[in-house]
């Protein structure tokens, strides 16, 4: 691990080959406890009404239609959860349906790794990624990198974004265990010169990462988490 993160430390070096602790762990396997995700693929069948039965995919809503049951929400809910939803609705014009919902394939889900990087760009999310292991898997940092002032943004519940700065610096140089996860949508910033204000990372640079951002908020400053 020594010789990782002295490799990562900079010092004229453009790459970087992250050691297997800094690396993501493998994609979830659907199981019973398994809660469903945007872009999950879904087999849905009736027992007695096979014209029913169908393949769909849960939508960027996180919700799901089917002309059995209607339009209903799926993100967070147990294939189990989701059956007894669909098995209810579906009685209401249907004489004891049996219903079971099969998660045929996990959805990808994004993150958005820019700026002082060596390759920019999009970053499929695992379950427990951190941004350090983000940023390995785009080739780790480049020597202008400031790495005490990363910047984190990631989407809110009421559509706009919240800004956080994180000290990747001490993850690397002191072994501070990181405690922030990413989460899908989220933007991992790495700047060339410390960053006070959220609008100059969205307005000046992220919005080449991300067109569609909205603003932060007119003089959002960054939170501070630590590592």
């Amino acid at each position: 691990m020594a010789g990782v993160l002295a490799g990562c430390s900079g010092g004229g070096h453009t790459s970087q080959v992250p050691s297997v602790a800094l690396l993501p762990p493998p994609p979830p396997t659907p199981g019973p406890d398994y809660r469903l995700q945007l872009g999950d693929t879904l087999k849905v069948q009736f027992l007695f009404q096979p014209e029913n039965d169908i393949d769909l995919v849960v939508r960027p809503d996180g919700r799901i239609s089917l002309s059995a049951a209607g339009e209903i929400e799926a993100v967070g809910k147990t294939e189990q959860e989701l059956e007894e939803i669909i098995r209810e609705r579906a009685a209401e014009h249907m004489r004891d349906p049996k219903v079971t919902v099969t998660v045929t394939k996990i959805g990808t889900q994004n993150i958005y790794v820019g700026g002082e990087v060596i390759r920019p760009g999009v970053v499929t999310l695992v379950p427990g990624m951190t941004p350090l292991q983000a940023v390995m898997e785009q080739g780790g940092f480049r020597p202008t990198a400031k790495r005490d002032s990363v910047v984190l943004i990631v989407p809110t519940a009421d559509g706009k974004f919240s800004a956080s700065r994180i000290n990747l610096e001490q993850v690397l140089t002191d072994g501070v265990p990181e405690r922030v996860r990413l989460r899908p949508n989220a933007v991992v910033f790495v700047p060339k010169t410390w960053v006070a204000n959220a609008n100059d990372v969205v307005d000046l640079w992220v919005r080449g990462l991300i067109p569609a951002l909205p603003r932060v908020g007119v003089g959002y400053s960054l939170n501070n988490t630590g590592q």
